[in-house]
């Protein structure tokens, strides 16, 4: 069975799921709109993710996209988008999945900048602290026997963390994983994730544990606060040279009046190295609420709920429904006139130890945050970048 004329002929059937209309689009899988029915007039709504006919014929795609399903299902948090069912129909790989009715972050940094206006601290510290508390179960999660899982999700970026209309929180999107029960590993020197949110021993090829989860949301809570990239480059080598640099700029020097206490925190997710880095995310979230605590600033889910009707009034609005998967919507893209085409290098370069330049992290304005979309492709199978024999190693 093909999937890809379903965007001119839906609703169509599948399995037991009639998808209504496509959500988004993206180079691993597509996802749909569905509705599901049942006796008594049961009916609820659900995102249908469908692996793309390429990926289907790849067995490495197949397999992770079977594991996601499978690593889901172990997973039980109001903070992570829920898979309801696995299947496949016709060759037709898909996944039935909590349907959220709202945005990603990239989504809502877009329509707060069309509304002339930044992401409230309040806000963001809301949606952080929900993000850290998803992650945290995952990272927790033992299997039936009792194993730990061993989890890092090795994807959190801002279009992999959603928000609905009524403020709830879900991280999405865990296609990637890494678990000890995972049956697809990365090979050796290999590196898998988006450039921009990589740790340094991600981009280094190093052995990863669940603080790499950490030094992600750092990177998001710092792009949803001064609205800049904290890792900009032109390329995905240039991007995770500037992570393994620690190659960012101070919040206080994009933002008048940053508060020093949340720049603190944010200056301990980044740190270069594992064991510097809040040892959890739960640290994380007590840091986070200390400075919410001190600022008199309310976390939970009614600020995010009344910042998303405010700015969904901005022009060009929020989109109804980006849904439970983590792919970018298909949104045309406004090209920055300082962005311009660059060739990745043949052969890539040893990593300097000494940053000798800073490469600026560049305020976004309008609907500047599709500019970058390579920023958020995943780089998967890319070969990590290489170490100089006499630099130490950034592994857990």
């Amino acid at each position: 069975m093909s999937h890809e004329g379903l965007l001119a002929t839906t609703p169509v059937k599948l399995g037991a799921y009639e998808l209504i209309r496509p959500i988004a689009q993206g180079g691993m899988a597509d996802v749909y709109l569905a509705r599901q029915e049942g006796p008594g007039g049961f009916e609820r709504q659900v995102a249908i993710k469908i692996l793309s006919e390429a990926r289907a014929r790849d067995p490495e795609s197949r397999a992770l996209f079977l594991q996601e399903a499978r690593i889901c299902a172990l997973l039980g948090h109001h903070n992570i988008a829920a898979v309801l069912d696995v299947d496949v129909e016709d060759g037709c790989h898909y996944l039935a999945m909590e349907y959220v009715d709202g945005v990603d972050l990239r989504d809502l940094l877009a329509a707060a900048a069309r509304a002339d206006r930044g992401v409230p601290y309040e806000v963001t510290l809301s949606i952080i602290t929900a993000a850290a508390a998803g992650l945290d179960h995952a990272h927790r999660r033992c299997d039936a026997a009792g194993r730990p899982l061993r989890l890092v999700h090795r994807d959190v970026s801002l279009s992999n963390i959603m928000v609905a209309k009524d403020g709830a929180v879900k991280v999405v999107d865990f296609g990637i994983a890494s678990t000890a029960i995972s049956d697809v590993h990365t090979l050796p020197g290999v590196v898998r994730g988006k450039a921009s949110y990589m740790s340094p021993e991600q981009c280094m090829g190093d052995p990863l544990d669940h603080r790499t989860d950490v030094f992600a949301l750092g990177v998001v809570l710092y792009e949803l606060t001064t609205g800049a990239r904290c890792f900009h480059g032109r390329t995905d080598f240039e991007r995770m040279l500037a992570v393994v640099r620690g190659d960012y700029l101070p919040p206080a020097q994009l933002v008048p009046n940053y508060p020093p206490e949340l720049e603190r925190v944010i200056r301990t997710a980044l740190a270069p190295a594992p064991e510097d880095r809040f040892a959890s995310c739960a640290e994380m979230i007590e840091a986070l609420e200390a400075v919410a605590a001190a600022r008199g600033w309310r976390i939970g889910t009614q600020p995010i709920a009344r910042f998303m009707a405010e700015v969904s009034h901005a022009p060009a609005g929020l989109c109804d429904a980006c849904a439970a998967a983590g792919e970018a919507t298909t949104v045309e893209p406004v090209i920055a006139p300082d962005i311009e085409p660059a060739v990745e290098p043949a052969v890539e370069p040893v990593i300097e130890p000494a940053v000798t330049t800073r490469l600026p992290a560049r305020p976004r304005t309008r609907a500047q945050w599709r500019d970058d979309d390579d920023d958020d492709a995943l780089t998967r199978g890319r070969r990590a970048l290489k170490r100089p024999a006499t630099a130490p190693r950034l592994a857990a």
